[in-house]
């Protein structure tokens, strides 16, 4: 630090307070990148991105003034605008889907036998695709042996005939693939309505009270592992979670921490393909809960797109808030 220049700044900064009828203009304190300390009532054009201070006439601190936004920040709270839109969607969207499997079935019985009906519909379509498949094989098999005699007489087999055939496989072919659309059909209202079912015990087991509760809660819970994110209860547990927050940064982020504030956390830019910066923020929603969100950015490149896609990256989020409940103090 340059101590001459911060004495000299000292020197000022008392006879500012000491003579305030003189001094009109308000005084500022800063510091600059390389450690030293000023105090001015002019911020030159070259520092006034820094973060500083205004004084009053008794050199108290009577207003903070954080540095300006650097174009990556302005673009995390881009990006971090659209995961909080993203994140009401899922919710609403849960919340929605709650509702009508509630309002459409009495109880498990109901939906087992809707799902019944609409399993038996799936079998119906396979066994008219399977009976068809018969048929056409049946014809190819017919139109084949049309072939071969002719070939066996030394005749041409007639244009009409390869037709048949070339339009029969065709159909053969096209028909396979119908029949695998139905099987995967089949496997997926299986696998929703047991989904459905396991969901439709999982609101029923209370008061309708409470079933309202857990609709919320379970909502919440879906954002918050698709998108990585960690809902507050109250301020001492969100102010716990933020210092476990920014662990989870330092743990799988490859760069460095470069912005580190009560509100935002931020990695530097990824570097090469591999890179993963990692970042959190905090802020209030529109149902004023606070919640800590988590940015995940990877390089400008092919190599980068693809790891930000990666089952690695859709493991980061989803163990984001898994990990914040994991370390903090057991109630």
């Amino acid at each position: 630090m340059n101590y001459r220049r911060v004495f000299f700044c000292s020197i000022v900064l008392a006879s500012y307070i000491a003579v305030p009828s003189l001094v009109a203009a308000k005084m500022y304190r800063w510091v600059d990148s390389n450690g030293n300390i000023y105090y001015s009532d002019k911020v030159p054009p070259q520092q006034s991105k820094l973060a500083r201070k205004v004084l009053n006439q008794q050199g108290r601190v009577i207003k903070t003034i954080g540095a300006a936004k650097t174009d990556e920040q302005f673009a995390l709270e881009k990006r971090l605008k659209l995961l909080r839109q993203e994140q009401e969607k899922i919710i609403a969207k849960q919340k929605s889907n709650d509702k009508v499997l509630l309002s459409t079935f009495r109880n498990i019985d109901d939906l087992r036998l809707t799902l019944k009906g609409k399993l038996s519909s799936v079998n119906a379509h396979k066994l008219m695709l399977e009976a068809a498949l018969v048929s056409l094989n049946d014809t190819l098999s017919s139109a084949r042996n049309r072939a071969a005699q002719a070939e066996r007489k030394g005749q041409r087999v007639p244009v009409a005939i390869l037709k048949l055939i070339s339009d029969t496989e065709d159909e053969i072919n096209s028909t396979y693939e119908q029949i695998a659309k139905v099987e995967k059909q089949y496997q997926e209202i299986q696998r929703k309505f047991d989904k459905d079912i396991e969901r439709f015990i999982f609101l029923t087991q209370g008061s309708r009270a409470n079933t309202q509760t857990l609709i919320d809660e379970t909502a919440e819970t879906q954002a918050a592992n698709v998108l990585g994110l960690f809902n507050c209860f109250d301020h001492k547990t969100c102010d716990q979670a933020w210092e476990i927050a920014r662990q989870f940064v330092n743990l799988y982020s490859t760069t460095p921490i470069n912005f580190n504030t009560n509100t935002l956390i931020m990695s530097s830019d990824p570097m090469i393909g591999s890179d993963l910066s990692l970042s959190v923020s905090k802020s209030k929603r529109a149902n004023n809960k606070t919640s800590i969100f988590l940015d995940i950015r990877c390089h400008h490149s092919t190599r980068g797109a693809e790891l930000c896609k990666s089952e690695r990256v859709n493991h980061i989020r989803h163990s984001f808030m898994s990990y914040i409940e994991s370390k903090l103090p057991k109630k």
